[in-house]
């Protein structure tokens, strides 16, 4: 019950009964609400459009959208079984993503629960983000409530616990991190038919994490490995964010981007779209400092040569150039102190 919105869903579902009245009555007729016109299901995660879609036209990622994909069959055949009378085992769809940051986890994460919500598998489909801090406690017999707390806001959707291996990484002795695992682990197996846990983090540390404690290896049968993007793949998020943005990119601009990422020290830390994102940002910034610095100048100007001044044009405002982006070139030690 967690999940639900309280009185902000009142409006929400009162919108849609009303929608669905008037498409059934006629203009001139009395509007009354029926049964029928009650929603069956009710998408609180409020979301709009197609995952499997938009899980396709994500830029690299081919191998995890083959498992998702083998995912998705996998329901439909058990749904097919069920429909014929055969009988089927649930499957425990937990899940481990191990990969760098900024390789697309949450993004992914957030689309497989709107995708089992479509399913039916889900209830919700919503995401919840967590991390250590959401878990652990800081004084005895805090860590245990923490935990359940959380895994009932996450009821009917996805939980996802971002960084997962600090649990069991603290040097205090008395730390409560293996409480919080073995509470985690019960709920899991409660709520396996309405909850999704995704557990993520760089992929070394995962695996020591897996083993930490007696079972939960078993509860993740699937693991699922997010690679670094190529720079190819990281021009392209470029030019799709900023065309999100409503900007366009000049000529010379991928080719400067490309070069700059040549350059950058790929690591564990390595940023990945994050760090495009970051990129853009900057960009974004530099250019709206140049286009009205020049539209100053050009008033300046005008004004003491008593002239119309020059307004920058509609495509200048949405071009990005390659002088807007980052010096990086120069300085690539900031690369990651700057940007990150």
């Amino acid at each position: 019950m967690q999940t639900l919105r309280n009185a902000r869903l009142a409006p929400y579902l009162a919108g849609q009964v009303v929608a669905a009245v008037r498409a059934r009555t006629a203009a001139d007729a009395e509007a009354v609400v029926r049964k029928q016109d009650i929603p069956a299901t009710l998408d609180t995660a409020l979301s709009v459009g197609d995952p499997l879609a938009e899980l396709r036209d994500l830029t690299g990622l081919d191998t995890v959208k083959h498992e998702i994909a083998l995912l998705v069959a996998g329901t439909h055949a058990a749904r097919l079984r069920s429909e014929s009378g055969l009988k089927i085992t649930p499957p425990t769809r937990h899940m481990v993503f191990t990969g760098n940051p900024g390789t697309g986890k949450t993004m992914v994460a957030r689309l497989l629960g709107r995708i089992y919500k479509r399913l039916g598998v889900l209830s919700s489909g919503h995401l919840v983000e967590a991390s250590r801090a959401h878990l652990v406690g800081e004084y005895i017999g805090q860590t245990a409530p923490r935990t359940r707390r959380l895994v009932e806001r996450a009821i009917g959707g996805v939980l996802f616990i971002d960084e997962a291996y600090t649990l069991t990484q603290s040097p205090l002795k008395g730390d409560y991190g293996h409480e919080a695992i073995a509470e985690l682990v019960k709920l899991m197996e409660d709520h396996r038919d309405d909850l999704v846990v995704i557990v993520a983090g760089y992929q070394q540390e995962m695996a020591e994490f897996l083993v930490a404690n007696p079972g939960l290896d078993s509860r993740f049968p699937k693991q699922l490995h997010f690679p670094d993007y190529t720079d190819d793949e990281l021009i392209t998020v470029f030019g799709q964010l900023a065309a999100a943005d409503g900007f366009t990119l000049a000529p010379g601009t991928p080719e400067a981007l490309r070069a700059m990422l040549r350059r950058a020290p790929r690591g564990p830390s390595f940023g990945n779209g994050r760090l495009i994102r970051n990129l853009l940002d900057v960009a974004v910034a530099n250019q709206a400092d140049r286009v009205a610095t020049a539209a100053v100048t050009a008033r300046r100007g005008a004004a003491k040569d008593a002239r119309p001044a020059r307004v920058p044009t509609k495509k200048e405002l949405i071009t990005l150039t390659a002088e807007d982006l980052p010096p990086l070139l120069e300085h690539p030690e900031e690369f990651f102190g700057l940007y990150l």
